[in-house]
This record gives structure tokens, sequence and C-alpha cells, in this order.
């Protein structure tokens, strides 16, 4: 699967993806003082900022895009064999920068380009490496 792509765009996105998710952890250990159980979120209320990057970019509701990019990617992302569910199977961890090219590929054959693939990427690999593989392909 060709990716969108440059090495130095996968560096960048790699390196936003990082910073997104330890902004994620930070909060997380804030929350769990607090008493709260992200993990029986929603996603909108776990990843906001995200599900608006959604939202603003996709312009449709953040839970039905969602839905149609999980259909798009379920092949790599939950079947035997699939790119990314190999990582999974093998590593318990998905690589930043195979996400990035795997679900670039989908958003690009989805029509997105530029700037709003750019973000749309980010966000969604934000949302699949926080919440984990087995919880996004358990509820397919």
């Amino acid at each position: 699967m060709s990716t969108p792509f440059m090495p130095n765009q996968l560096e960048d996105l790699a390196q936003r993806i990082d910073e997104q998710l330890a902004e994620l952890q930070a909060n997380s250990s804030t929350a769990l003082h607090k008493g709260n159980e992200p993990d029986k979120q929603e996603i909108s209320e776990r990843l906001p900022v995200q599900w608006r990057a959604i939202k603003e970019i996709s312009k449709e509701d953040p839970q039905t895009f969602w839905q149609r990019f999980k259909q798009a990617a379920h092949n790599d992302l939950c079947e035997e064999g699939g790119v990314l569910n190999k990582q999974w199977q093998k590593w318990g961890d998905l690589s930043n920068k195979e996400v990035l090219r795997t679900f670039g590929a989908v958003l690009a054959a989805m029509g997105f380009t530029g700037n709003a693939l750019e973000m749309l990427v980010v966000a969604l690999s934000v949302i699949v490496i926080h919440i984990g593989l087995k919880a996004i392909c358990d509820e397919a």
C-alpha cells in the first residue's frame, strides 16, 4: 500500500501523534485522580480534540465518519493478516509511521488531500493508538 506522505511529513506527523498522546496521558492521570473512569467514557468525551478535528474537517457527524472510516480500514485493523493487525499481534503496539502510512492511504482513497488529510490522519491515529486495536475491533 503506497503512502500519500513524504518521509519528512511522516516524521512531522508522527511527532504530532506523540505530542497528542502525551497530552492525553497527562490528562488521563488527572482524570483518574478525580475519580473518573476514562475507559467507560464515549470517544467524544475521552478524545474531544480529535473528535472536534474530525467534525471540522470531514463536515460530518464524527460518529458517522468514525464508522465509515472503521469500515474502510477494517481489513488492516481487524482482520488476521492485516498490516496493523499483524503488528498489534506481534508487539501489542502500533508504530506511528505504519499507522500513518495505512490510514493515509485509506483517507486518500476516501477523497481527502493536503492539510485536511494530515489533520484527519493524526486525529484518527491518536484515537486508534490511545484506545487500542482490540477495543476498536470488538466494537465493530
